[in-house]
């Protein structure tokens, strides 16, 4: 906990080490955002199991019920709607619901003149009802197998580190309070690893490391928050909806999926990854006040390939590496540097649900129908 005491000022919570590929595109970015991080100060924030947004909201609008009734299958002939939502499906970018009403009418006139006004008065309508409009968006991402995307990626997030500014920061543990109550985890810790990434934080290399002060200077060419909408398949106005309103509406009687264990304190919606902190060319040396034998140097040396305290990433293919040093005292020196290239998230900002939802004047405007 003294490396988020130590950066809890000059960097967001939540170090995480994670090197971007190019190669892969969007999704290890954008998996991060759809990543429900756990209540932990420390948590290595990869791309892992664990409460994922986009499904967790895909199975929250399966437990509310729409304001208004509107079957637009009915409307339109259950062959029309299976073939419009493939449809819908299959376009890039996917569409917001708001332009579920144009598509159709011009879809229809070419394959289903008959039932063109129909559709498209049915199609308009949903939009003004959120949950009924986040549910026909998540039938369109089922229907054409599509992943959770947001507004922006990978090409968005390297245009603007490239003209992010320069980050400097000394950090010394023995002057800095180990208090971290204040951050949004409120102190609370999970998964630790010791020096080395896979090492038990109890063995005595590790204890030995942490008990000590140590010192810290750190540089980023580029340091950027990054932030992002999620894509079509997420209408915030509906999960406000959800929060807001514990009871039937919105809320279905019955439904195993419930307030509290949504958004109580053993819910999976609890809070919410809303930027990024990612850097590029960084030059991270720590220095702590404890000395190693010669056995035990020789351990840490042996097991630096699997990545080193704070990041726990090291590796020549990925751009980042860690290297360790010993004086003649045996005192430590750990140096983590990327390569000019690599934009690596070390940080995320994370929201509690009360701040993450945030009603919109339209938002509230929608809400007034299941107060009528």
């Amino acid at each position: 906990m003294r490396w988020a005491a130590a950066i809890a000022r000059p960097l967001p919570d939540s170090p995480a080490g994670s090197p971007l590929s190019k190669g892969e595109g969007d999704t290890p970015l954008w998996t991060l955002f759809n990543n429900i991080p756990p209540l932990s100060l420390n948590q290595n924030y990869v791309a892992s199991g664990g409460n994922q947004l986009f499904s967790d909201f895909s199975a929250l609008m399966g437990a509310l019920k729409p304001a208004t009734s509107i079957d637009v299958k009915k409307d339109i002939g259950e062959d029309n709607f299976i073939a419009f939502t493939a449809y819908l499906g299959g376009l890039k970018p996917t569409p917001p619901v708001a332009k579920y009403s144009e598509i159709f009418f011009s879809w229809a006139m070419q394959y289903a003149p008959d039932v063109a006004q129909i559709g498209a008065a049915d199609y308009a309508a949903i939009v003004l009802d959120p949950i009924l409009s986040a549910q026909f968006s998540l039938l369109t991402y089922k229907a054409g197998k599509l992943q959770p995307d947001w507004a922006r990626g990978y090409k968005d997030m390297v245009r603007e580190l490239a003209d992010a500014p320069t980050r400097t920061f000394k950090v010394d543990s023995s002057t800095t309070s180990s208090n971290v109550s204040h951050t949004w985890a409120a102190g609370q810790h999970s998964g630790l690893f010791g020096l080395w990434e896979g090492s038990s934080s109890d063995d005595q290399v590790s204890k030995q490391f942490a008990s000590s002060s140590f010192r810290v200077e750190a540089s980023f060419e580029h340091l950027l928050l990054f932030q992002t909408n999620a894509g079509a398949w997420y209408e915030s106005a509906a999960l406000g909806l959800a929060y807001h309103n514990q009871g039937d509406p919105p809320w279905r009687t019955g439904s195993a999926i419930t307030w509290e264990n949504t958004f109580g304190t053993q819910g999976n919606m609890q809070r919410f990854a809303i930027n990024l902190l990612i850097a590029d060319t960084m030059n991270i040396v720590v220095k702590a006040n404890t000395t190693y034998s010669e056995q035990q140097q020789q351990t840490i040396t042996e097991n630096k390939k699997n990545g080193l305290w704070p990041f726990y990433t090291s590796s020549s293919t990925s751009g980042v590496e860690s290297k360790v040093e010993f004086d003649d005292t045996g005192a430590i020196m750990i140096t983590t540097t990327s390569a000019p290239t690599v934009p690596v998230v070390i940080g995320v900002n994370v929201a509690p649900i009360s701040s993450f939802v945030g009603f919109a004047v339209s938002a509230l405007e929608k809400r007034a129908m299941y107060q009528a």
